[in-house]
């Protein structure tokens, strides 16, 4: 069992999903692999607890104002994204958040590369993005579960760079965590470091059941089809 840090110790035990594997190497979430790979990932996949320091952390905010574009958090902090102001529209809280599986994959990767191992490097790099993926996926569905005990619905999650949110936003969502320890850091360019770093923020609403209405999907309105972060459901 693998320690997360979620504002106090949690433990979440990341998962491979195989449809996510599949996704990432153009198999289109089919889950047939060939004997060679599968090879491969078992080898991987049987080191990869020694690799991964996961840690996620999180706050939970109140929003002040919601405009046209603009989302206001008490405190100060404004985010600047069209589909974000959409998204939480009806929101009164707003949930950031900060996820790494750590440094020490990454430098695997590099010593796979520097040794020309090419795809033993690209599956454990894209096993990387599958682990980060899915604690996040595991966080917002026990938050979600929990939420819905007090009458409460979330949003889809949504991340600085994706859609209409510049990445120039990861500033303000890093200074929400202070001088607290995320594991995380921020390059010039507002790229996260370690790489297999996921933030980003997902909304809180009040509903009244069984007429919860589904949350805005800003993909269906997107011609990017061929986007791999594309979000189907309806």
């Amino acid at each position: 069992m693998i320690r997360v840090t979620i504002m106090g110790p949690m433990l979440i035990n990341p998962r491979l999903e195989s449809y996510e594997l599949s996704r990432l190497f153009g198999g289109g979430g089919r889950q047939s692999f060939s004997r060679s790979l599968r090879t491969k990932l078992e080898t991987r996949e049987r080191t990869l607890s020694t690799l991964l320091e996961p840690r996620l952390h999180y706050r939970v905010k109140k929003i002040d104002k919601i405009s046209n574009g603009f989302v206001s958090l008490e405190g100060g902090i404004t985010f600047r994204s069209t589909r974000l102001s959409q998204a939480l529209k009806d929101s009164d809280k707003i949930v950031c958040f900060v996820a790494t599986v750590g440094s020490g994959i990454e430098r695997e990767i590099v010593r796979l590369t520097a040794d020309n191992r090419l795809s033993e490097a690209y599956i454990l790099d894209a096993m990387g993005s599958v682990a980060v993926e899915n604690i996040v996926e595991q966080f917002c569905q026990r938050k979600e579960a929990k939420f819905a005990l007090e009458n409460k619905s979330v949003t889809l999650r949504f991340s600085p760079g994706y859609c209409d949110w510049p990445i120039t936003d990861q500033k303000k969502l890093f200074e929400l965590f202070g001088s607290e320890s995320t594991g995380v850091g921020l390059l010039d360019s507002c790229l996260m470091q370690p790489r297999k770093s996921i933030s980003g923020v997902f909304g809180l609403f009040h509903h009244i059941p069984p007429h919860a209405s589904p949350p805005y999907n800003p993909c269906h309105n997107c011609k990017k089809t061929d986007c791999i972060a594309r979000r189907n459901q309806e």
